[in-house]
């Protein structure tokens, strides 16, 4: 079962008040119904593939309006697809459509039914039921959507999805639009907000599983950087040493660049850090990092300036 699935099987399950349950239906109206009439009877066809979402609309039929519906399946066009189901409403429709404005100022009515914030909640509950989708937290990217037909849809969705501080952004698809949420903390809030609770937990699970792992791969590959940047380093400081080695200018050269080529062909694979605390116990001496540093740096002078001459000759 998809995560969004899990989500919605859960959100079904949420008990709601008669405000709220009204709230909820004008979005089952507004964005899967289609209103028609046939042999001069008005008719409602609720449309999903889910057969909870559609008990969900049953109940809400049933406890608002008491109207008689119709049980139907079509089948879809690729045999990949489930079954599209349809609760046809063939009892109070023009009731129904006349308390939600449905065929005039539908927009102004749920702006209505959505003053209060439980109101808002149950509204962007029932929307997600009915075209919503939820990547699974496991995949690469976070996201959540609602998809819906019309412009003035989206802009009141992006509305009171952003009256709970969601920062919900819109964007044009082929067949209508969709108010959508990229962040990862905005999308657990959002499934916090409208009542699961469980994938609520799965989410985070998850999420913080899959941050941990890449925070652990991340660090992985930092070290291996780390350990490819010090073994280069060596390589080139053993370099420059071998050309000191073969010149006999090395038996003129300082001391302290002497301890410091000795230790260095005696340690190739130690980096910069581990050789300043080898450099105390071989000498005796305290020595700093950059100190290290510069004199490395003054023996690739050295040996640079050897093989310079070198190549003028």
């Amino acid at each position: 079962m998809s995560f969004a699935r899990t989500v919605k099987n859960e959100l079904i399950t949420i008990p709601v008040n008669h405000n709220e349950m009204l709230a909820e239906f004008s979005a089952f109206l507004n964005f899967s119904c289609d209103f028609h009439i046939e042999e001069g009877v008005k008719m409602l066809d609720f449309m999903t593939k889910n057969p909870a979402i559609t008990k969900r609309f049953l109940l809400l039929t049933k406890s608002l309006y008491q109207a008689d519906t119709i049980l139907l399946t079509k089948d879809q066009q690729k045999f990949t697809k489930k079954p599209l189901i349809i609760l046809r409403v063939i009892k109070n429709v023009e009731a129904i459509i006349k308390e939600h404005d449905y065929l005039i100022d539908p927009i102004k009515k749920i702006e209505e039914l959505t003053i209060d914030h439980a109101n808002k909640v149950a509204f962007l509950r029932a929307a997600f039921l009915t075209s919503g989708s939820v990547n699974d937290p496991k995949t690469a990217e976070y996201h959540l959507e609602i998809f819906v037909n019309k412009k003035e849809e989206v802009v009141l969705i992006q509305s009171i999805m952003n009256y709970f501080n969601f920062n919900a952004r819109v964007t044009k698809r082929r067949n209508g639009f969709i108010c959508y949420l990229k962040d990862a903390e905005t999308i657990s809030d959002f499934i916090q907000l409208v009542g699961a609770y469980n994938s609520v937990f799965k989410f985070e699970d998850v999420r913080i599983k899959r941050d941990f792992n890449n925070s652990i791969n991340r660090l992985i590959n930092c070290e291996i950087a780390n350990e490819r940047k010090s073994v280069e380093a060596s390589d080139k400081q053993m370099k420059y040493i071998n050309i000191l080695r073969k010149h006999e200018f090395y038996l003129e050269i300082d001391s302290k660049l002497l301890k410091v080529m000795d230790l260095r062909e005696k340690y190739v694979d130690i980096s910069l850090t581990d050789l300043v605390k080898l450099y105390k116990e071989e000498y005796n001496e305290e020595i700093s990092r950059s100190g290290l540093n510069h004199r490395f740096n003054k023996i690739k002078a050295l040996a640079e300036s050897i093989s310079a001459k070198g190549e003028q000759k």
